[in-house]
């Protein structure tokens, strides 16, 4: 039996942690806002506010295989089967109380920044009915350009401006401008070390795989801003730059080298992880990964929190896209590339077709594959057929080398 590293048992003592306290805290000194899944919740930590993901326990119904059950609750009253399987997962758990974690602590108010999709506006709207609590929308404008445009910047900044005299007004709290700034500093070196721990698989044989790296990332989505997150991945780096000088690899005899491009399947993370070592291929990277890496410049906070709140890559054009995995496929050594064409996830998969002819003809032309799935919702996946598609990449790629 393997044996339980300090950064797996502190994980879990997050994890509990995390979900647990907010049920147990004082409200007033504590309260509770459900956040979109990259929501500035720095202004939050400064407050002592306890933020809760739905996104992120939504993958938690998925890994658990529960998300179909509850899909279907939400739409047993009338939520279509092309909503986000996120938000019908986390629906059905209020309707139902079923949840891997005993469900998230109530929330006293809300959070949502639409630079993921638009979907969580109307998700949030829905929630601020249900449990009749206030709601502050972030809107991001998606850019077109090169780079982020001044005036997106000015009008994101001025909402955060916005922002912190409504937290006060919600909370009864005075707004700590010199707190903010440590809490974004905390935020920025977990970061950056978030950073350097996807880095490390730049290593041949990687130390460890994406499969792994979708658990490790729990606390840069969900505890940004926090002493404890960062601990967690200075413990995390140390165990895996140990894994480096001692030569060892996530898969045995690694030969192939992938990026995964999209949302994990979560109910399906097991046998995807045992397929691949089946054919020594490594899943090294993820553009899914890569989302959460967040530094600011905190000499120039407030709109440098816009600039990059704005900045992540799913409110970003094709070319951005494109870019972005063509860098990919130079510093990680890559051979291919696995798309996930997600039902739930249209703002993830736009252009997706048009991105994978880029890839394989861009400046670092890898081959690659599309396959069919949901990041939630089983009943949108062909394990079947995935694994027939997996394997009939691995044999052209097999005959690429010989």
């Amino acid at each position: 039996m393997k044996e339980t590293s300090r950064a797996e048992e502190m994980l879990r003592q997050m994890t509990m942690v995390h979900y647990g306290a907010p049920k147990k805290m004082d409200r007033k000194k504590h309260p509770v806002a459900w956040c979109s899944s990259i929501a500035p919740v720095e202004f939050l930590q400064v407050m002592d506010v306890l933020p809760l993901f739905p996104e992120n326990h939504g993958a938690m119904i998925g890994a658990r295989k529960m998300g179909v059950e509850l899909a279907e609750a939400a739409e047993a009253v009338g939520y279509s089967t092309d909503i986000c399987s996120y938000a019908r997962a986390d629906i059905g758990q209020i309707l139902t109380g079923k949840s891997p974690v005993n469900g998230l602590a109530r929330p006293d108010f809300l959070v949502c920044c639409n630079n993921i999709c638009n979907t969580v506006v109307k998700w949030y709207e829905n929630l601020a009915r249900h449990f009749n609590v206030p709601l502050f929308l972030i809107d991001t404008p998606f850019n077109h350009g090169a780079a982020i445009s001044e005036s997106s910047i000015r009008y994101v900044q001025g909402q955060f401006e916005e922002f912190i005299p409504w937290l006060e007004q919600v909370t009864g709290q005075n707004f700590d401008m010199e707190r903010f700034k440590q809490v974004s500093e905390i935020s920025t070196k977990t970061s950056q070390l978030w950073r350097e721990i996807l880095q490390l698989n730049k290593n041949k044989p990687a130390p460890f795989t994406a499969f792994e790296a979708f658990n490790f990332m729990a606390p840069i989505v969900t505890m940004r801003g926090t002493p404890e997150a960062l601990e967690y991945y200075r413990v995390l780096k140390a165990e895996l730059q140990e894994k480096v000088k001692e030569g060892k690899g996530a898969v045995p005899d690694e030969r192939h080298r992938f990026l995964w491009n999209g949302i994990p399947v979560w109910y399906a993370l097991r046998p995807m992880a045992q397929l691949f070592a089946k054919y020594n291929a490594n899943l090294v990277c993820s553009t899914y990964t890569n989302a959460w890496i967040l530094e600011f410049d905190t000499t120039n906070l407030m709109r440098s929190m816009a600039e990059v709140y704005t900045a992540v890559l799913i409110n970003q054009n094709l070319d951005a896209k494109f870019n972005d995995a063509d860098q990919l496929a130079e510093d990680y050594n890559l051979d291919g590339v696995i798309h996930h064409s997600n039902r739930s996830c249209k703002p993830y998969c736009f252009g997706l077709y048009d991105l994978s002819r880029m890839t394989q003809n861009g400046n670092h032309p890898i081959p690659d594959f599309i396959f069919d799935g949901d990041q939630t919702d089983a009943r949108n996946f062909s394990w079947a057929q995935f694994e027939s598609r997996f394997q009939s990449f691995m044999e052209t790629l097999e005959m690429a080398v010989y």
